[in-house]
């Protein structure tokens, strides 16, 4: 698939203190009438869940960060997932000393403060549906 669009306008919001970064999110995708985007984030989590895929199991393992970490990059697109809006994220993470983890962001990320910017883009969403080769629901492909 391929697809070719322009960015309608630009949103920019620091996200609630306390809040869980994927709710935050979406929220702020349903207030401004976001479907279709790109999303970039900075920031610090009190806490965080993030996952890998394992292909071979088409399972999530996830994990979760216990301490402050630092938000050096989180960053996603905005579609379409079973009729609703859907922000798919992935975050890389620092801790003091320079340890570094990443992976796939979802519910369980505590925000301590976070700059959010998003990109809103022309035309109709892409959709997520299942593929069944990598068992994951990725854009349709026509």
């Amino acid at each position: 698939m391929s697809y070719s669009t322009t960015v309608e306008s630009v949103h920019i919001a620091r996200l609630k203190p306390g809040g869980d970064l994927v709710q935050e999110v979406n929220s702020f995708l349903k207030e401004n009438d976001v479907t279709f985007g790109m999303i970039s984030i900075i920031g610090a989590f009190s806490r965080a869940t993030l996952g890998a895929f394992d292909f071979e199991k088409n399972v999530y393992n996830r994990f979760t960060v216990e301490k402050v970490s630092e938000i050096l990059h989180c960053t996603g697109n905005v579609s379409m997932l079973d009729g609703g809006v859907f922000a798919h994220l992935h975050a890389i993470l620092s801790f003091e000393g320079g340890e570094t983890v990443g992976g796939h962001v979802f519910d369980g990320c505590e925000i301590k403060v976070a700059e959010c910017i998003v990109y809103k883009f022309a035309g109709e969403a892409p959709e997520r549906l299942l593929d069944a080769e990598s068992g994951l629901k990725l854009w349709k492909v026509d």
